[in-house]
């Protein structure tokens, strides 16, 4: 497994008990469940009871139903993908930023 130094740096502030993001930890057991596809830090653009306050900033790894989800609140303005990676046997291999962007019919 390799590990990129963002995520190096969220599993140090995780250590530390600095808890800058929502969700999922970096190092959860959910990254390494075998129908995890996905990783997604979005920022909250609106109060979502489901997440929480508008602001914040979290981190799921998803199924592809999950993810799915996120990208239908993403299209409809509640959040913006800030950082996503495809997730393989518990690797990311993050995508590149215009992967985040909506359609725009």
């Amino acid at each position: 497994m390799s590990i990129s130094i963002h995520e190096l740096l969220a599993v140090a502030r995780e250590s530390e008990g600095v808890k800058a993001v929502q969700g999922d930890d970096m190092l959860c057991e959910k990254r390494f469940a075998p129908d995890t596809r996905y990783m997604v830090e979005f920022l909250l653009l609106e109060q979502k009871e489901q997440f929480g306050e508008k602001g914040e900033y979290h981190r799921y790894f998803l199924t592809k139903e999950a993810y799915q989800e996120l990208i239908n609140l993403q299209n409809k303005g509640v959040l913006r993908f800030q950082r996503q990676a495809l997730v393989l046997e518990g690797t990311l291999h993050y995508l590149p930023a215009q992967a985040f962007f909506r359609d725009r019919e």
